[in-house]
Order: structure tokens, then C-alpha cells, then sequence
């Protein structure tokens, strides 16, 4: 069992992991209720794409960078 099963936003990104990070590498993706809401150059923006659409829903934001980019951003 993976820590993202029962989780549709989660699982959903999981699902299209690798073909975002091919076409929208460095963007900002938001899930909502277990879809890709929206796509945008910065958080900012990509929120503001969802939110004409699911407002008033809880989003699952995640930036598109690989794991490795992600460690050493950290380190």
C-alpha cells in the first residue's frame, strides 16, 4: 500500500506524474476532487485557475520537479 492510496488527489497525480513533468516541468499543477484542476507558471497563478472553477474546495497543490531536484533543493 502506497501513503497516497485513498487519497484522489494524490492518487490522481501519481497517475499522471511522469506526463506532467514532461510537458509542464517547473509549473505549479492543483488537484481538486481527484482531477487535475489547473496548471500554472507560479502557485499564485495555478490557484487562481482552479479557483474559477472549484471554489470554495480544498486543493492538493504540488510543483513539478523531479525527486532528485527536489532533495537537493532541500540540501
Amino acid at each position: 500500500m502506497e501513503i497516497w492510496e485513498g487519497n484522489p488527489n494524490m492518487e490522481a497525480f501519481h497517475q499522471m506524474e511522469e506526463e506532467l513533468l514532461k510537458k509542464h516541468h517547473g509549473k505549479v499543477a492543483v488537484f481538486c476532487n481527484g482531477k487535475l484542476a489547473a496548471i500554472g507558471e507560479d502557485i499564485v497563478k495555478a490557484i487562481e485557475k482552479a479557483k474559477k472553477v472549484y471554489n470554495g474546495k480544498t486543493f492538493f497543490v504540488r510543483e513539478l520537479f523531479t525527486a532528485e531536484e527536489q532533495s537537493e533543493a532541500i540540501l
